[in-house]
């Protein structure tokens, strides 16, 4: 009989924990709240603009691309059910806009004094603008796209490559390759900002050899 009883209590205690693990972590319960009536499996254009609004963040922030990151999102303007809740250790407790902003933005301020993270971010931007079947990115998206990932470390160079980016002509047509792009990166890191230390004999791409070439010829 006790044996019984024990067992018959063991079972309420199962269930009432089992009750308690079910319960969404507030991350998961945001993205309810955001979902639109006729889809709870994807947040798209709509819903992430009103998240942008409730988060007091143009589209354009570079939280939007670390949410992007965090998750591994696959489209650009839409996360899915599935990608959401891949953010749950990183983000789980976010359960409003405004803590979720807090919380972008403490892993963003991480991934800038990590340069392993800072690789991670950098090269999934690029994956996140590439169209489908092209390896390469459009040099609009390339310029953004660097001001946001390095800008805020490199600002001198990201700004001249910007510029030049906007004047070669063959890129606009050709793109940046994700070997040009992930180069990028290190060459904002090695090279100093005049150059002077850049080789030419180095294995850089051709690239990267015309923008110090560019940049030179700026200051004759």
């Amino acid at each position: 009989m006790r044996a019984l009883s024990r067992k018959l209590s063991g079972g309420v205690k199962g269930d009432s924990s089992k009750k308690a693990a079910t319960t969404p972590p507030p991350f998961v319960t945001l993205f309810d709240t955001l979902a639109p009536a006729e889809s709870d499996q994807v947040l798209g254009p709509d819903a992430v603009e009103r998240l942008c609004t409730d988060m007091q963040v143009e589209p354009d922030n570079v939280l939007l691309l670390v949410l992007a990151w965090v998750l591994d999102a696959s489209k650009m303007g839409y996360f899915t059910r599935e990608e959401w809740e891949s953010g749950i250790q990183q983000l789980g407790s976010a359960g409003t806009p405004h803590a979720l902003r807090q919380q972008l933005e403490t892993v963003h301020a991480q991934t800038l004094r990590d340069i392993e993270r800072l690789r991670g971010l950098h090269k999934f931007a690029h994956k996140f603008c590439r169209e489908e079947r092209r390896k390469n990115i459009d040099v609009q998206s390339a310029q953004v796209m660097l001001k946001m990932t390095i800008g805020p470390l490199f600002s001198e160079h990201v700004s001249n490559l910007v510029r030049f980016m906007g004047e070669k002509e063959q890129l606009a047509k050709a793109g940046v390759s994700l070997d040009e792009w992930t180069m990028m990166l290190q060459f904002c890191r090695e090279i100093d900002s005049t150059c002077s230390n850049f080789q030419d004999d180095g294995a850089w791409p051709v690239l990267l050899d015309d923008f110090v070439e560019w940049q030179r010829s700026q200051v004759e």
